[in-house]
This record gives C-alpha cells, sequence and structure tokens, in this order.
C-alpha cells in the first residue's frame, strides 16, 4: 500500500471511528467536549490503521505466495531426441537424432517468485522385485540447459506461466566401446555419490522426485518408469521401448509402505 493510499485510508478510518464513537455517547447520554472528541479521534483512529495495515500485508502475502507444481507428459517437449550437429567446413551441420532425453517440467502458479528451487531424486522401487532401493542416497537432478557453476543445485522459478525444465534422464545411443550404453537409462544429476549406480537397467521402476523452494511449499511427485533397453532414431519407437508416467494412484507395497497419492 502506498503512502497516499495509507493517509486515505486512516482518514476514512478516523471519520467512520468518530462517526461511531459519536452516536455512542449520545445514545448513552454521555457528553464530549472537543478536546476529548479529537483525542479519542486520534486514539481509535490509529489503533484502526495498524489492525488494518497488519490485515491487509498479511492477506497480501497469503494472495502472492509462490506455488509451485509438477507437470509432466509422455510427448515432446518432455520426451525428444537431441539433434546431434558436427562442424562441417567451419559450420554446423545436423548430423541426426542423438541421445533420448526425458525432462518434467516446474512452473509457477502463484504471485511472486520462488527462490532458491531444486530438484531431488528421492527414492527409487523395483516394481518387478516389489522393493526399494534402500541403499539409495537423494541426490539433485540437474536444470535444463544449466551449466555447471557455483549455484548448479539451485533455479528461481518466476510466476506468469513460463515453464522451466529439470532432466529426468537420456538414453544414449550405441557407441563404439560401449556395447551396453544404450541399455541403460541414465539419470541427469547435478552431482552423484560413487558408491551408488546413476542409471537403471531394463526393467519397471517407480521414482520419486520433490522440488524445494526457499519460500515455497514442497511438490513431490512420483513417476513410473517401463523401460526395456535399446536407443532407436524417432520418438514412437521410443515410446515402445520407454514408458514414463506421473502416478496418479496409491500403492501398497510388501513392507507395508502405502504409496502417497499425489495428485
Amino acid at each position: 500500500m502506498t503512502k497516499t493510499g495509507k493517509r486515505i485510508t486512516l482518514v476514512l478510518v478516523s471519520v467512520v471511528v468518530w462517526k461511531f464513537v459519536y452516536y455512542l455517547f449520545k445514545l448513552t447520554g454521555i457528553k464530549i467536549n472537543i478536546e476529548n472528541g479529537v483525542n479519542l479521534l486520534i486514539a481509535f483512529g490509529t489503533i484502526g490503521m495498524t489492525l488494518i495495515i497488519v490485515y491487509i500485508e498479511i492477506i497480501k502475502s497469503w494472495v502472492q505466495k509462490p506455488e509451485i507444481k509438477i507437470e509432466f507428459k509422455d510427448k515432446d517437449p518432455y520426451c525428444r531426441h537431441e539433434k546431434e550437429k558436427e562442424k562441417e567446413k567451419e559450420k554446423e551441420k545436423e548430423k541426426g537424432p542423438g541421445p533420448y532425453w526425458c525432462h518434467f517440467v516446474v512452473v509457477n502458479n502463484g504471485g511472486s517468485q520462488a527462490d532458491d528451487c531444486e530438484a531431488v531424486l528421492e527414492k527409487i522401487w523395483d516394481l518387478k522385485k516389489d522393493e526399494e532401493w534402500e541403499s539409495w542416497i537423494p541426490v539433485n537432478l540437474k536444470w535444463s540447459t544449466e551449466k555447471f557453476f557455483r549455484r548448479k543445485y539451485y533455479k528461481t522459478i518466476y510466476p506468469g506461466g513460463r515453464r522451466y525444465f529439470c532432466d529426468i534422464g537420456r538414453v544414449n545411443k550405441k557407441t563404439d566401446g560401449k556395447p551396453d550404453n544404450n541399455n541403460k537409462f541414465a539419470f541427469e544429476l547435478s552431482g552423484t555419490f560413487i558408491s551408488q549406480d546413476t542409471f537403471l537397467k531394463p526393467s519397471s521402476y517407480e521414482i520419486q522426485i520433490s522440488v524445494y523452494s526457499k519460500n515455497a511449499a514442497k511438490v513431490t511427485k512420483k513417476f513410473r518408469i517401463d523401460w526395456c533397453g535399446g536407443w532407436k532414431g524417432t520418438r514412437k519407437e521410443m515410446q515402445k521401448r520407454l514408458k514414463i508416467k506421473i502416478k496418479r494412484c496409491c500403492r501398497i507395497w510388501k513392507s507395508g509402505r502405502k504409496g502417497k497419492n499425489e495428485e
């Protein structure tokens, strides 16, 4: 609220309070002089204005708070091939489809920016074995197009409908010297631990991803990944080999852990 708005509000509140006090004293038969009336006007006006300002600031912070959301669909641009390029006579030329990438999107539907957002791959479950990777240590996923620098884990998510992509993982093309390279779904991480794998072998899995923020509520989603291995050069073929979707229902594990309904 501007200074002018506060002054106008103070005047209006003062008038209302003065009228209220005047008629109250009139009904009770109490007589007041001008000096007492002015003092009462100032006192009640100050109290009223303070209460209004506090109330407005509370409502403003509630209405304008950031509200982040995770979105994903198994289609372009969430899942797509990287376009490989090569230099030919100092000019870039498209070489063909490269690694197949999978991303999710974070949007801010609130009224202010969400600061220091980080995406964390928290848990992994093997659906065929019906068990959790107990030894998995949560690690940060990499924001798409971000390079490695001091604040690589964090992202400011602004409101207004802009979509911020975050990498889940990729399937690489088969390369010489690495015969099983295209049989791994490799997570795209900002950092990792040497003691744990950073890829999934062909099977069915469920993963849990959370986005944390300095000033917004945490949002969590579970993804089901059905992966049968093998890189292909078209998205239609890759969607047959790699299927990813957001979980929408509860799942009860042998361990007694009940999956939380995320939507």
